[in-house]
């Protein structure tokens, strides 16, 4: 945890675009804080070329280191002039003894470096393609070209139904490919995937089922999953013109203890044949000269932040127990580091979920709060709708009133006078709505609407207006209702009063609330 807290400390310093590469550096390697603030100044902060040294491995020679070296040798150069003079007087053995305990200290830097040789990352380059024959001559070979996928088609078919047979053949063939030379040329090659599939079916064909965890992948892929997860990476690399392949794989390699050993281990196994293009590149990154080859690569922070070393070199035919025995002193001798740098990227794990934790707390808080806001807003904008809209319709009430009082203003002044009793006259005995008894005459062809009009403007007096108001149709509220036998009288038929009166008669004044049912009974009966 401490650590994490200095890594913490120190990024804290970094500028704002240095602590974007840390970050990303980080996102993408998960590696611990302090090696990655050392290889990106190494790398002047770029990012690209930190976390291609993180899987590839640091070059052999820094660019930076190499520079100082110049710098170096050519201020050694100008003094070793300056003093040649007097070197010129300096007894002979001086001069010669120095040199020699360069050489015996570099001899001794040689011999501790030798003690773990670098595993770089092999991406296997792709063979040169075949040129693509003219026209001419592929027309020509086009009926060969045929013939051999048909034939191939058949081989397919007849393994298939005769799964045996194809082992019977290798096994017989083995002795004479071997003396024959190489078959690597004939092989066809294929992506690192599928190159790693074909070898684990030809172990699978040669030895059996044996429960090996064997990597499905390239050799670079298994590389930087062994340094991503700090784990143990075991390459073993077999030659088909070798004698003892055969013994190892089926004696050592296979061997209960040894498979045990290695899944208890959760040791990344990966294998391949010189005869293939990759494992052929990968002997040589890793100086094989001995076939069956395996070494034990892990990550060696003694040696750089992003090394990848193998610590253990099997060489040839040993013994189930031979190999188990080596493996387990490489793993001894690295776990410790191993352990150290896994507790460090744990810590610093956990100190990246409690802030990723508060983080999301923070965002949630956050979020609450805005979504308080926003309800709040929309409440306000519901109650001052609800309140624009109640001032809009009392002003609708208010203005419609307004017009309402013109018009009746309007049509009081309109209204014809009462005229005196006559056979050409009808008399009406009103009760208005407040109970209000009136009696007046109208004219026989007077309209029934100006009964209406009468009682409408019953206690309003006349105006002056001209006119009624613009944009306003009057409807009546109330409904004339005759009592014995009960009868609604509607304004907007056209009738006459004589019609619908006669002489005289008794009105009623009711709310048109009210009766609407009965002068929807009225209409059918009419």
């Amino acid at each position: 945890m401490s650590s994490s807290t200095a890594g913490g400390d120190v990024s804290a310093n970094l500028s704002e675009s240095q602590q974007e590469a840390l970050a990303q550096y980080l996102s993408v390697t998960n590696s611990d804080t302090p090696a990655a603030l050392s290889l990106l100044a190494r790398c002047q902060w770029n990012v690209e070329i930190a976390i291609t040294r993180f899987f590839d491995g640091e070059p052999a020679v820094d660019p930076v280191a190499e520079a100082r070296a110049q710098e170096e040798a050519a201020a050694a150069a100008a003094a070793l002039r300056a003093a040649t003079a007097a070197a010129a007087q300096r007894p002979p053995l001086a001069h010669i003894q120095r040199p020699g305990n360069h050489r015996h200290a570099a001899s001794s830097s040689r011999s501790r470096s030798t003690d773990i040789i670098p595993a770089p990352r092999i991406v296997p380059q792709p063979n040169v393609s075949a040129r693509r024959p003219p026209s001419i001559l592929a027309l020509f070979f086009l009926p060969i070209s045929v013939a051999w996928r048909i034939t191939q088609g058949f081989a397919y078919l007849f393994s298939s139904l005769f799964p045996f047979l194809p082992r019977l053949l290798s096994n017989f063939y083995s002795p004479l490919n071997r003396r024959g030379g190489s078959t690597g040329s004939s092989r066809r090659t294929l992506n690192p995937r599928d190159t790693a599939n074909r070898f684990i079916r030809e172990f699978e064909e040669d030895n059996g089922v044996t429960g090996l965890p064997w990597f499905e992948g390239g050799y670079a892929q298994a590389l930087d999953l062994a340094k991503k997860d700090l784990k143990f990476l075991l390459v073993v690399l077999v030659s088909p013109e070798h004698d003892d392949t055969a013994t190892y794989t089926k004696e050592t390699l296979s061997n209960p203890e040894v498979v045990k050993f290695i899944k208890d281990r959760d040791i990344i196994l990966w294998g391949g044949s010189v005869a293939d293009s990759e494992a052929y590149q990968v002997s040589t990154a890793l100086m094989c000269t001995k076939f069956p080859f395996s070494a034990l690569i892990t990550h060696t922070p003694q040696t750089s932040s992003t090394a990848m070393s193998v610590v253990t070199r099997v060489t040839g035919i040993v013994s189930p127990q031979k190999l188990i025995s080596k493996l387990t002193a490489g793993i001894a001798a690295h776990s410790e580091a191993l352990n150290t740098i896994r507790s460090r990227r744990a810590a610093e794990a956990a100190d990246r979920s409690i802030r990723d934790e508060q983080n999301r707390a923070y965002e949630a808080s956050l979020a609450r709060d805005a979504e308080r806001a926003r309800v709040r807003r929309a409440e306000e904008a519901a109650r001052a709708k609800a309140e624009q809209e109640e001032k809009e319709r009392q002003e609708a009430i208010e203005l419609e009133e307004r017009k309402l009082l013109t018009w009746r203003r309007w049509r009081a002044r309109s209204l014809k006078p009462e005229p005196e009793a006559g056979p050409t006259t009808s008399r009406l005995a009103l009760t208005l709505l407040d109970g209000q008894r009136i009696v007046r005459r109208f004219a026989l062809e007077d309209s029934v609407e100006d009964v209406y009009a009468f009682v409408e403007c019953s206690g309003i007096e006349a105006g002056s207006e001209p006119a009624p108001p613009e944009k306003y149709e009057h409807q009546y509220g109330f409904k004339l209702v005759s009592n014995l036998p009960r009868k609604v009288f509607d304004p907007d038929q056209g009738r006459t009063v004589g019609d619908s009166f006669g002489k005289s008669m008794v009105l009623i004044v009711e709310p048109l609330a009210h009766d609407e049912d009965d002068e929807d009974e009225d209409d059918e009966d009419e």
